[in-house]
């Protein structure tokens, strides 16, 4: 797990696409935005494909700065995985060999989510044909028997990628300063990702994808590099899901690290105590506890929930009850994925309840939302599928509870963000999946 300039050396348009993304951040010229599309059509068209898949890694933690641009009503980086998904199809597809139920759940949830169409018009838009294309590309990249790319490698294109979104976002900030017209709104930082907890699940998962997942392997220089430098960045975002996954997940990790030197009484009320803690994290997460009295929970100033939560508690609510009050076939299949966001809201603008169109703020939640009470099962499914499907490329390798823990900070992660209108977040999915069976030496 050397940290080296390997990948920088072999993959030069990464270093220049950071470049130029950093001086965006500085000029706020369009034309820089442009000319990183252009370099992703480029090596998507004429490098090999694993450049191509580097590349979009690259670029995962800086998606929500080519939103910026007024060229396209869409973002710009949508034409950079386009561009890659066509070589794939060019000339990977033909001669791959699928993982046949992570195929049959892909095909069920597409066309589970084309049904929507019939009794919600909300659904025919570009938006939905967009995610589909993606959704398929990520799904035959998970259920390719073909690996094309080292975990090693697409794991330090993703640090390079979060280093250069957070260079992006503190330059943005002292060349384009916004006003802030609350003096008493605490600022959040989110570099090129957007929000400030898409950019903390970046560098929680960063900190994971370089510690061992093998107990009492040695943790190198890098892997303390990265754990300090990401606990940095992280903290810039003055979350609160930040703070309280790294404590859990930390504190759980080295549970597991160290579990053969412990005794095994000592181990149980370990185990026991971390149990209480992962309960605690999803209580404070929904918005449930208010009692709770937590210095970290204080990013205002102020003993009310819902500025606690930035009003996502009274979202909550309001779509929970929405969601129970909607006609049957809304219940039991959803609107869809690309269609809930405006079928709810549309409702929520008539009766007054927000001034603008909002998200849920929570996955589990956005599932029964999309797919209903017969549909979650479709999600769960792919899922599972996408972890078996890479678990028979290892075939008898044995893996620890340790690599499971970036997917148990995605599920914590997902109590206070929508992931599945997002493409990108499939792509993070893959990523963690690379990681829970990636092999140690």
């Amino acid at each position: 797990m050397k940290l080296s300039f390997g990948v920088i050396k072999s993959n030069p348009e990464i270093l220049l696409s950071g470049l130029m993304i950093m001086a965006f951040g500085i000029t706020n010229q369009q034309i820089l935005l442009l000319m990183v599309v252009l370099i992703g059509v480029v090596v998507a068209a004429l490098l090999p494909f694993n450049r191509g898949l580097q590349f979009l890694i690259f670029l995962l933690p800086c998606s929500e700065v080519f939103t910026r641009s007024t060229y396209l009503p869409v973002s710009l980086a949508t034409l950079v995985f386009l561009a890659v998904f066509g070589r794939y199809l060019m000339t990977q597809v033909s001669t791959a060999h699928f993982h046949k139920p992570g195929l049959i759940f892909t095909l069920v949830l597409i066309i589970f989510e084309l049904l929507h169409i019939i009794y919600n018009p909300v659904m025919v838009s570009t938006q939905t044909i967009r995610w589909l294309i993606l959704f398929v590309f990520v799904s035959l990249l998970l259920f390719d028997r073909n690996k094309y790319a080292s975990f090693t490698n697409v794991r330090y294109a993703l640090l390079v990628g979060l280093f250069v979104s957070t260079f992006y976002g503190l330059l943005f900030k002292y060349f384009q300063p916004e006003t802030i017209v609350n003096g008493k709104i605490i600022s959040r930082f989110a570099g090129g990702a957007g929000d400030p907890n898409n950019y903390g699940l970046f560098c929680l998962l960063l900190i994971f994808f370089y510690l061992p997942t093998l107990p009492k392997m040695k943790i190198n220089k890098t892997g303390y590099f990265v754990i300090l430098a990401m606990l940095f960045c992280g903290s810039l975002t003055v979350s609160r899901s930040f703070f309280l996954v790294t404590t859990l997940s930390l504190f759980m990790y080295f549970v597991l690290y160290f579990k053969d030197a412990m005794g095994s009484i000592f181990f149980r009320i370990l185990a026991a105590l971390n149990i209480l803690m992962i309960i605690t994290v999803i209580f404070i997460l929904w918005g449930q506890s208010i009692e709770l009295d937590l210095d970290i929970l204080k990013r205002f100033d102020s003993n009310n929930l819902s500025e606690l939560t930035g009003s996502r508690s009274d979202i909550l609510k309001e779509y929970v009850a929405m969601y129970f009050r909607v006609p049957v076939e809304y219940l039991l299949f959803g609107a869809g994925i690309n269609g809930y966001l405006g079928y709810y809201n549309f409702y929520f603008l008539q009766q007054g309840l927000f001034d603008e169109v909002v998200g849920p703020h929570n996955t589990f939640l956005e599932i029964f939302l999309s797919f209903g009470l017969v549909g979650a099962g479709i999600i769960i499914g792919f899922v599972y599928s996408a972890f078996k499907a890479e678990k028979s490329r290892v075939l008898n390798y044995r893996v620890y509870t340790l690599a499971f823990i970036p997917f148990i900070v995605f599920l914590l992660y997902s109590l206070s963000l929508q992931n599945l209108g997002k493409y990108s977040s499939f792509f993070i999915l893959m990523m963690i999946i690379y990681s829970t069976y990636r092999r140690e030496h």
